[in-house]
């Protein structure tokens, strides 16, 4: 009994001894650096204690002369930070280090998956794994690209087995990926590419090139959306990628894809009526979106006034959208950036494609000239039109005698000098020409021209230069004999890029220049016969240059938080020759106060303007499928669109900035929560923004604005304030996709001038011709067989503002009108539903060609959604107001694809 004493006491000591955890001992007498394996002999000698690992996972861990003083429990917390290894505490006697073991099983079940699929895993090994390779981070880099044709793929959602680390295939087919060494299954998925399933031990840095195949089977995704594991994965927040394939199965107007109608759709993005052209974003005008296509500013994104795009959908590559922290490679817009990119041709065999509507047909092909060396993209559009003026009915105008016609046309080659260097030429061209029984004739033209070339200086340095010229040009005819006239206008614009891209590690860092030369002809007006009356008018030319230095840097801080910082310098010149005209200073701008006249010559500075634009993005990443973005940024435009309308036309103008015109500035922050759930089946976010813009232009009431030598006497500068909520649901898999959002935007202008002429609405805000408080937009797609789906879309927003007569009085014997204060009154709500039906050909793949027919109805209940409402004098100073509806019907379609 007595020994059984003596054991039970020296027990009840030693734990008396050790009651606090050997984790919560303090380190001491470190004289020196101790790799970590030793310090764990070195304790299980002294205590009652052990620990459980494999010796190659930690000989490359070891203890500093600095962690001194600190616990055992913070020293391996530090020391394990950003890698696979952690421990447990099993209880006060053991000590077990183990590896990540929900990754592991992770990384099992996707390969699991795969497997039970039937799909080819690819097994990679990079580097050699060391004692070292636990305790490191490394960094895989790759490239996604197209397994035939070898174009790189952008938006390729690349996932790894680990749920923490995540990427996005940015235009270039690149991304970056920093993760602790180990062992990992990597996910990746493309709308019609086939699924790829790809399993790497990564023991150091390395690059891999991924290639995907296409496959003929539509994915199960919205129509159109935010892409929410890009919003989740990267800081880039107000960022949208069109999905050009899902968008064929929307509903169209007369069975046209619309690039610029979709955009329409988005939250935060609004029209101000039925077939206008342009779009309007965050209370913004339609002149302060910049729209590119390879590069190129486009002035006049429409078809027929409005009624279509521009752009044809079969040319394109991928359409990137930017309505909140915009990057510092743009500038001189103050709203939006919409990106287009056109088609590379395949590189190994030639396809064709064709469609036939209603209204237009389009064909396009693409093919190698010598297989794997060069390529060539061409796509032609037309359309046959005139019929369709004489079926609508309408109370406007009689349109039995109108005709319209318009066409464009895209060329892209390219050719591959050697894996790292990559030379294209784009070309595009787009006419339009519109014709009124008896009156005047309209024509618009866009030509643009590039040259690109890409080079790869290592695994980490690229760079691209791109030149180009562009011309948007229109002209107004009238053959009347007796007034018959020829408005010209035109503006040149020749360009220039260079551009650097550095990817290493945690941060990718571009910087870059970009210059642009502005030649505008504001307009020429010449007699059109020798009897006509019309004077000749040429309004002087005027030339600028704009240019911008930039540079921006993506770095991520650990898991969780992901970091953009940019800095654009932007500048702005208009040069000579020209006049300007000095006004009294005591009066408003008027040609009767004009006291003086300025000259300057060819290439003499008239006025300059250098400003700095920061831009800055943050990411939060609160779970793996949850995060919180915020983003500031500032824009300048230095071009103001001159019109009194609220959208786009042929004729207007584009006014530099200049003695008179100061370039817009605009400030925008925004915040915003971003969420998968349901197993990443759905996906929700919630927005919010605050937008400034000064130096807005607007008109006077009365305004003359074209063949105006005095333009600044009939123009005001004032601000915009904007803000609002944008939200959006969305379903991205089963038989049921689709989104409803919901947006909540106001837009006020302020005008409040040195004199009362150049006081609008006794300078108070009110509502901009933009302010639509209420915005409803709702999707979907219903997968009814392998072959056909049901699609359709709602939209709702509130009516526009204007302006209306109140009342009529005596003067002498004239009647005269009172009008409201500016933007008081709205025009009736808009809504409207489209339906769609899509069959689609064989999904086998093998098959000659590809076939598929859209079936659609626009404005299926025939609502006569007011574009404006106008007023007619029915005698004089009494006016009678008039609805103007540009399609009160519901309108069917029928529209044959072909891909062979």
């Amino acid at each position: 009994m007595s020994r059984i004493a003596v054991v039970i006491s020296l027990f009840f000591i030693i734990n008396l001894c050790h009651s606090q955890s050997i984790l919560d001992v303090s380190v001491k007498e470190l004289t020196n650096s101790k790799k970590l394996v030793e310090y764990f002999t070195e304790l299980e000698k002294q205590y009652p204690i052990k620990f459980y690992y494999q010796k190659d996972w930690i000989d490359g861990f070891i203890l500093q002369k600095n962690d001194e003083g600190k616990s055992l429990r913070t020293i391996l917390s530090e020391l394990f930070l950003d890698s696979k290894l952690n421990f447990i505490e099993l209880n006060q006697h053991t000590i077990i280090i183990v590896t990540d073991t929900d990754q592991a099983l992770q990384r099992v079940a996707m390969l699991n998956e795969a497997r039970r699929e039937q799909k080819k895993i690819d097994q990679i090994v990079i580097g050699t794994r060391d004692g070292t390779t636990f305790s490191k981070l490394v960094t895989l880099t790759g490239k996604v690209e197209d397994a035939k044709s070898k174009i790189p793929l952008a938006g390729v959602s690349v996932q790894s087995s680990d749920n923490n680390s995540k990427a996005i295939t940015d235009d270039k087919g690149e991304f970056t990926l920093q993760i602790p060494a180990g062992s990992y299954a990597f996910k990746l998925n493309y709308v019609n590419y086939e699924e790829k399933t790809v399993d790497v031990e990564i023991n150091q840095n390395g690059f891999l090139t991924f290639q995907l195949e296409e496959i003929p089977i539509y994915l199960e995704n919205v129509i159109i959306q935010d892409l929410a594991s890009r919003e989740l994965v990267t800081s880039e927040i107000g960022l949208v990628q069109l999905n050009l394939k899902e968008l064929k199965r929307a509903p169209a107007l007369l069975g046209e894809v619309d690039i610029i109608k979709q955009i329409q759709l988005l939250p935060g993005v609004t029209s101000v009526g039925e077939a206008a052209s342009g779009f309007n974003v965050r209370g913004g005008g339609v002149d302060q979106n910049l729209i590119l296509y390879d590069g190129l500013p486009v002035f006049n994104s429409a078809h027929l006034f409005g009624f279509f795009s521009s752009f044809n959908a079969e040319a394109i590559r991928d359409v990137s959208f930017y309505r909140g922290g915009i990057p510092a490679e743009y500038g001189g817009r103050s709203s939006s950036i919409l990106d287009i990119r056109s088609k590379e041709g395949d590189l190994e065999k030639w396809k064709f494609q064709g469609g036939i509507g209603l209204i237009s047909s389009s064909l396009s092909a693409n093919g190698p000239i010598v297989k794997s060396k060069n390529s060539l993209a061409l796509s032609l559009r037309t359309t046959y039109s005139n019929w369709l003026l004489k079926a609508i009915p309408t109370d406007y105008v009689n349109l039995s005698s109108t005709s319209a016609s318009f066409y464009d046309g895209t060329l892209k080659f390219t050719h591959i000098f050697s894996k790292k260097t990559k030379f294209n030429i784009s070309i595009y061209k787009s006419h339009d020409q519109f014709s009124l029984s008896g009156d005047s004739t309209f024509r618009w033209n866009t030509t643009l021209g590039s040259a690109r070339i890409d080079h790869e200086f290592n695994k980490t340095i690229s760079g691209a230069l791109t030149l180009g010229l562009g011309e948007y040009t229109y002209k107004l005819s009238s053959s009347d004999p007796v007034t018959g006239f020829n408005l010209n206008y035109k503006v040149t614009y020749p360009t220039t890029k260079l551009e650097f891209l550095v990817v290493k590690n945690q941060y990718k860092l571009s910087f870059g220049f970009q210059g642009m030369l502005y030649q505008f002809n504001p307009g020429t007006l010449t007699p059109g016969s020798p009897d006509s009356n019309k004077p000749f008018i040429d309004i002087e030319d005027q030339h600028a240059f704009e240019s911008g230095l930039f540079i921006a840097n993506q770095i991520k801080v650990g898991h969780r938080i992901a970091l953009d910082a940019g800095i654009r310098l932007s500048g702005f010149a208009q040069t000579g020759p020209g006049n300007v005209y000095i006004y009294n200073q005591n009066s408003t701008k008027d040609i009767q106060n004009v006291v003086d006249t300025l000259t300057f010559k060819k290439g003499q500075s008239m006025k300059s303007f250098n400003n700095f634009e920061p831009r800055a993005g943050l990411r939060f990443e609160l779970s793996p499928k949850s995060s919180i973005k915020a983003g500031y940024h500032r824009l300048y435009q230095y071009l103001h669109l001159v019109t009194n309308t609220t959208a786009i036309t042929p004729v207007d103008i584009w006014q530099p900035s200049g003695y008179y015109f100061k370039p817009q500035q605009a400030d925008q922050i925004s915040l915003g929560y971003f969420q998968d759930f349901k197993e990443k089946n759905y996906d929700a976010f919630v927005e919010v923004y605050y937008k400034k813009i000064n130096n807005v232009l607007d008109f006077k009431d009365g305004a003359q604005l074209i063949l105006n030598p005095h333009i600044e006497t009939d123009l005001l500068q004032g601000s915009i304030e904007a803000y609002g909520v944008e939200s959006q649901i969305s379903k991205k898999n089963g038989k049921l996709t689709g989104s409803i959002s919901y947006t909540f935007s106001r837009s006020f202008l302020t005008l409040n001038g040195q004199f009362p002429e150049e006081i609008i609405n006794n300078g108070l805000a009110f509502p901009s011709n933009f302010d639509q408080p209420h915005v409803i937009n709702l999707n979907w797609s219903h997968r009814a067989s392998k072959r056909i789906y049901f699609t359709g879309g709602f939209t709702y927003h509130t009516g526009r503002p204007i302006s209306l007569p109140l009342s009529a009085f005596y003067v002498g014997n004239n009647t005269v009108s009172s009008f409201s204060e500016r933007n008081q009154y709205r025009i009736p709500d808009y809504h409207r539903l489209d339906l769609g039906l899509v069959v689609e050909g064989s999904h086998k793949r093998k098959k000659l060609f590809d076939g598929t027919w859209t079936f659609s109805v626009y404005n299926i209940y025939a609502r006569r959604n007011p574009y404006t409402v106008f007023f007619k004098e029915v005698r004089p100073g009494i006016f009678r107001p008039y609805r103007l509806s540009i399609i009160g019907t519901a309108l069917p379609s029928i529209t044959y694809n072909l891909k062979f």
